[in-house]
């Protein structure tokens, strides 16, 4: 009968764990993160132009964005055709080629970093991770281990870079990117042409998923979604569009050529 107790007991705390994922998170310190994430930092030497325009951006963006004490943003470019950017674990964000060059201007680009870093601002990344990991991450941060112990639920850097957003959690780092796009530009024009890349993309490869299929919200109810915010907020939707430095836009080019 004691034995069957403490199994029962087991089973019930680990399912109340399991239905506190996001609560759990909290408690896993962004430092720890980092030092899970910290595989992500051998890239740092390899760093090009296009890495340092990104990073220069995000770190003037991240002053209007009311980030946690300590909470630091690296972005690294991926020189990939793939229309596609990612947060991940330690404040580390992915932008690929194949969606920067598809970006009309700089204020889409300011748009996406700014979702980017609304995920890490909100812990999206550590609460995206599988209910196993998260409870083992948060006994071991509670217990006293070390992180390079707990990165050993880790051991494939993919992981950390294939992470789910639930649509909730994409609406809030819309949000987010949208409140950024605002405080930098001191307006919102241009904030919903990202979205529109992504639309374009969609009906260009004769891909569509519906909402309620996808984990992120469909593209269009995102762009009608933002312009509500706007409109809500009374946020000025008038101003100026700033071109992505030719600079970068060549070396881009480059890129592509000897891709």
């Amino acid at each position: 009968m004691l034995v069957s107790a403490v199994v029962i007991a087991a089973i019930l705390i680990t399912t109340a764990l399991a239905y506190s994922i996001d609560w759990l998170a909290e408690y896993i310190p962004y430092e720890y993160e980092k030092n899970i994430a910290q595989s992500f930092e051998s890239k740092s030497d390899e760093r090009n132009l296009v890495d340092d325009y990104l990073q220069q951006l995000a770190d003037n963006l991240t002053r209007h964005m009311d980030m946690p004490e300590g909470m630091e943003i690296t972005v690294h470019y991926v020189n990939q055709d793939i229309v596609n950017a990612m947060a991940t674990l330690g404040g580390h964000i992915f932008i690929y080629r194949g969606l920067l060059e598809k970006l009309p201007h700089e204020n889409a680009l300011v748009m996406l970093l700014g979702h980017e870093i609304g995920h890490i601002k909100l812990r999206h990344p550590i609460k995206g991770l599988g209910k196993g990991i998260i409870i083992s991450l948060v006994l071991a941060a509670l217990l006293g281990q070390s992180s390079d112990v707990a990165s050993g639920l880790l051991t494939d850097t993919s992981t950390l870079t294939m992470l789910s957003f639930s649509r909730e959690q994409e609406e809030h780092a819309d949000l987010e990117g949208l409140h950024a796009t605002q405080n930098y530009f001191q307006h919102t024009k241009g904030a919903d042409d990202l979205f529109k890349v992504l639309l374009h993309e969609h009906d260009e490869k004769g891909i569509y998923v519906p909402q309620i299929m996808s984990s992120h919200p469909d593209t269009q109810y995102r762009i009608t979604l933002i312009n509500q915010l706007v409109s809500d907020y009374q946020w000025p939707t008038g101003g100026v569009l700033h071109p992505i430095p030719e600079t970068i836009t060549t070396r881009l080019t480059s890129d592509k050529k000897t891709d």
